[in-house]
């Protein structure tokens, strides 16, 4: 697989008054999108919305029941939020974007994440490119792939290190969950996609790529 599949541009050319790019980035869970994303986002002064903050929201329920919930579906998420924020964002406005405590599976109730808003926005996450009313808000749409054996050991490593998720329960929620959801809903997105870029590559390259890509469409519809 190349570095880089062909780049389409038949996306939507024209930026708000405010001059803001939105880009959306999709792929499997350790495909290396989110990484990527946040690398790019800071050389360009920019901001990254993660879809997996934009769970909804079931604190009512206890720890147990919430560890069991599958949140790699598209009902999982509280599109209507994370939409509002996009055109917020684009619009110029800063935001308030929600916390999510992975090790707890909750969203913290008292706290959120400022966001104020610059000439760009990624949108990323497992389904960014599956809801068509994400995807009108795109000037650019984005899908990171790689092998599900390369995924697994990225998100294994994530989820001990970072989530304290143990062994077991990494490898049943991806063979029950992430896998089933990732060919079902994520795979299918990839049709949307503007450009293609390959996870599996050195995340340096993935970066660099998507820095170019960025950069390109800027320079596209007239931004610096």
């Amino acid at each position: 697989m190349s570095a880089v599949a062909e780049l389409n541009f038949k996306s939507i050319d024209h930026l708000g008054e405010q001059g803001i790019l939105v880009v959306g980035m999709a792929g499997a869970s350790g495909s290396g999108k989110s990484t990527v994303a946040r690398r790019v986002a800071s050389r360009l002064k920019g901001h990254v919305l993660s879809m997996e903050n934009y769970s909804v929201e079931m604190n009512h329920l206890p720890l147990e029941q919430r560890a069991k919930l599958n949140y790699d579906a598209p009902h999982a998420l509280d599109i209507r939020l994370l939409e509002s924020h996009i055109i917020s964002y684009a619009l110029g406005q800063s935001i308030e974007a929600p916390i999510y405590d992975f090790a707890q599976h909750l969203r913290a109730s008292n706290r959120r994440e400022h966001i104020p808003a610059t000439s760009l926005l990624i949108v990323e996450g497992l389904l960014a490119l599956h809801f068509l009313q994400l995807r009108q808000h795109y000037n650019l749409s984005i899908y990171v792939e790689a092998p599900d054996s390369v995924c697994f050991h990225r998100r294994k490593v994530r989820d001990i290190t970072e989530r304290q998720r143990s062994l077991e329960f990494i490898q049943a929620q991806y063979e029950d969950k992430v896998l089933p959801a990732a060919r079902q809903y994520v795979l299918p997105s990839k049709r949307f996609a503007n450009l293609v870029l390959d996870g599996e590559a050195d995340l340096s390259t993935v970066e660099q790529n998507l820095y170019d890509a960025i950069t390109e469409k800027r320079a596209l519809v007239g931004l610096r």
